[in-house]
């Protein structure tokens, strides 16, 4: 479970984190914004986009987004504003340990239909 949780995970950081022509990798709220991004491209620290939001936070937004709360695919209109989506990160991870993924940590299963073959 853990392992399949794992791959599942980084199968995710792969396709939504990915460099894009410009050397940059930016979470969907910052994509749409012509902002100047925090680093430079290809000179984001480990596990940090080039806007300054964290792998774990682009999966978040795109995770909201599959749940139609916000949206992440280009020419939607309604994104998860960071200043809104850090904070309740921060919280579902502090009080309920929330993980990126949909799985359920009691029954030790995935939620079909959104496993890592989906990702991969």
């Amino acid at each position: 479970f853990e392992a399949s949780w794992a791959r599942r995970t980084q199968a995710r950081i792969t396709r939504l984190c990915a460099l894009n022509r410009a050397g940059n990798a930016l979470c969907a709220w910052h994509d749409s914004r012509r902002e100047r991004r925090l680093y430079p491209p290809r000179n984001a620290p480990p596990d940090t986009l080039n806007c300054g939001c964290s792998h774990a936070e682009a999966l978040f937004e795109e995770s909201l987004a599959r749940h139609g709360v916000g949206a992440y695919l280009p020419g939607e209109s309604v994104r998860m504003d960071p200043a809104l989506r850090n904070p309740l990160l921060k919280l579902l991870e502090e009080v309920w340990g929330y993980k990126d993924g949909d799985f359920d940590k009691f029954k030790a299963r995935t939620i079909a239909p959104n496993g890592e073959e989906r990702w991969d």
